[in-house]
């Protein structure tokens, strides 16, 4: 069995390959530039006795895509792929440019559109797998001064709902899951005590809160299309 994650040396990302690697499956780490980061991953996982294949790659090219599907195919085939790599940036609308716009839409939605289009073949063949797109709970209430982030998120949702439909014939599940406020460097100038005033449960989520989320869904065969939320209690 074999998981391909982006975004894999960060917060969510290196809890996916934990996970993952915890439930015995191989593993593609995709990473764009974070390579010390990737390397600590593969440190950390190093007890699990499963194959892990870093890939440095920025998703936003085609030729990283490529990368990692190529990757992925050389090791079997992916049973498993989480779109989780992501960019963050807040700022009030009107201070965003045409540039900002490409930039956001293209990391955060075109992106994983276009790289599960390469991996999605690799599933055809087996007649099994799983895609998990990992959006944020700002996808699903919007955020005042991160419109695009917010946009982009919530395209993933639309997407994640639109594919499974047209992926469930082939026994291939397409789920999302939205984070809420996970310690990472997406929070960073955040204060934590004002962060959790607006969190029902009153604490932040950390990364392995995301990939336990992620690896359910994954692991699920008879859910789909479905948006799970990991923010506790923010859109409630």
């Amino acid at each position: 069995m074999l998981a391909v994650i982006t975004g894999g040396s960060g917060a969510i990302g290196s809890m996916c390959a934990y996970e993952a690697a915890r439930l015995k499956y191989n593993i593609i780490l995709g990473y764009n530039s974070d390579e010390s980061g990737a390397r600590q991953v593969k440190e950390m996982l190093s007890d699990f006795n499963v194959d892990i294949i870093a890939v440095q790659a920025d998703i936003s090219s085609a030729s990283g895509r490529e990368a990692i599907a190529r990757a992925a195919q050389k090791a079997g085939g992916a049973d498993v792929l989480v779109n989780n790599a992501g960019i963050a940036d807040m700022r009030a609308f009107l201070d965003t440019d045409e540039n900002q716009t490409q930039t956001m839409l293209s990391v955060n939605l075109a992106a994983h559109i276009d790289l599960t289009r390469l991996i999605i073949p690799q599933m055809l063949k087996k007649r099994a797998g799983s895609v998990v797109n990992v959006s944020s709970v700002w996808g699903i209430t919007g955020a005042s001064c991160e419109v695009l982030y917010s946009s982009a998120k919530a395209g993933i949702i639309g997407f994640t709902k639109a594919l499974a439909k047209e992926l469930a014939s082939a026994n291939i599940t397409v789920n999302c899951v939205a984070p809420g406020c996970i310690r990472s460097k997406m929070l960073k100038g955040l204060t934590e005590k004002d962060l959790c005033e607006k969190i029902p449960l009153a604490k932040l989520g950390d990364g392995l809160d995301v990939a336990r989320a992620v690896f359910f869904l994954a692991r699920h065969g008879y859910i789909t299309g479905q948006i799970l939320s990991v923010d506790g209690g923010m859109n409630i």
